[in-house]
């Protein structure tokens, strides 16, 4: 409503749970960082109403002109908008689990599943701007696969998900940046975070190494003793 509510809001920062005006249409509006006034406004959202007594998580999301951005695979419109969530939790319901909602806030990206591996698929089938009910899971560090919603078996990208000291806690996980930032004005990658009901943002870790052992198990006595390269760099 013109009043300046978040100043210099970085892209991956989330605000702690605030006190917010119920009853009233709210009309929000983006302007640039540093702006001097609600004439600066450059992307205006539908108004909003919240309820008394109610929680809501507001993720503000998508880009301020599509057309200079890669489409979404599924026809999803990318536009900038708000995804709000009600009845959110600032605690869990159950003090010895962990619960959080995903939302999926990838432009590019296409329907995936988020499946903690060797436990249970967590996401199933979502697509840009879906938003899944809240999810409980014990407190534990668990290695989480992304994949296309139709094929489990092609992991695009895992991550680490510490979770063991977040017991009785909240959180919204979200899929963030471009699955290609070239073809999106090398805006910033893929990426899993979470925000806790405090405001942090804590960014989990992708996995880029495996495990391996090799063994040298060729009796031909002219491999007795070999080097092996691995994309032309000795391994």
């Amino acid at each position: 409503n013109e009043q300046l509510l978040i100043p210099n809001f970085e892209f991956r920062a989330a605000t702690p749970f605030i006190d917010a005006p119920a009853n009233v249409d709210l009309n929000i509006g983006v302007a640039p960082g540093g702006s001097s006034g609600a004439s600066e406004i450059i992307a205006t959202l539908p108004p909003v109403k919240l309820k008394p007594g109610e929680t809501y998580v507001a993720i503000a999301n998508g880009v301020l002109n599509p057309g200079d951005f890669a489409a979404n695979p599924d026809g999803r419109d990318t536009a900038f908008q708000l995804f709000v969530k009600a009845m959110a939790r600032e605690q869990a319901m159950d003090m010895a689990a962990v619960e959080f909602f995903a939302l999926h806030g990838a432009t590019d990206a296409p329907t995936v599943d988020v499946i903690a591996r060797d436990v249970a698929t967590l996401v199933d089938n979502a697509a840009y701007g879906d938003i899944t009910d809240y999810l409980s899971v014990p407190p534990a560090s668990y290695t989480l696969d992304v994949t296309p919603g139709n094929d489990n078996e092609t992991i695009v990208a895992s991550y680490t998900a510490d979770l063991s000291g977040l017991a009785g806690g909240a959180a919204v996980v979200f899929a963030s940046g471009f699955l290609t930032p070239g073809a999106n004005q090398d805006g910033a990658a893929f990426g899993l975070f979470a925000a806790l009901p405090t405001g942090d943002v804590v960014a989990f870790e992708p996995i880029t190494t495996a495990r391996l052992q090799v063994i040298h198990n060729s009796a031909d006595p002219a491999a007795r003793s070999v080097d092996i390269y691995v994309n032309e760099q000795l391994l």
